[in-house]
């Protein structure tokens, strides 16, 4: 019961810190791997404490906590790379440059999301919707 759960996470982890190196190739900005990991670690104790809150809310209320949930991680990770990351002349990121990071990768995992979700929802109605 527990190694899916386990799986999950390292799954999670690898493809924040690999979309967070991502986003900061496509800026020519420079974050290290370590630094995408530590991070992409205390985003998910995050996520799961607000999940743990939220878990028996209307839904109203668990999106609102998620919406304010994903603006403080943006809000974080811009601290958190501000002394960590370094732009394309090596000076270091400052608060903009952080939050210019966190926004780009937040942006593109929901991109992935949707062109992943879309896609699984249209097959599945047209394949497993009854016959009329």
């Amino acid at each position: 019961m527990i190694i899916p759960w386990l799986i999950f996470m390292a799954v999670g982890l690898i493809t924040y810190a690999g979309f967070l190196k991502l986003a900061a190739r496509l800026l020519r900005y420079s974050a290290s791997w370590r630094a995408s990991f530590l991070f992409a670690g205390i985003m998910l104790v995050l996520v799961i404490f607000e999940h743990v809150l939220v878990f028996s809310e209307p839904l109203a209320t668990r999106i609102r906590h998620g919406v304010l949930l994903l603006l403080g991680l943006v809000i974080l990770g811009g601290w958190f790379f501000s002394g960590r990351g370094t732009n394309r002349h090596g000076a270091v990121l400052g608060w903009s440059g952080g939050i210019r990071l966190m926004a780009l990768a937040f942006a593109m995992m929901i991109v992935a999301a949707f062109a992943i979700v879309i896609p699984v929802q249209v097959f599945l109605s047209n394949h497993l919707s009854p016959a009329p």
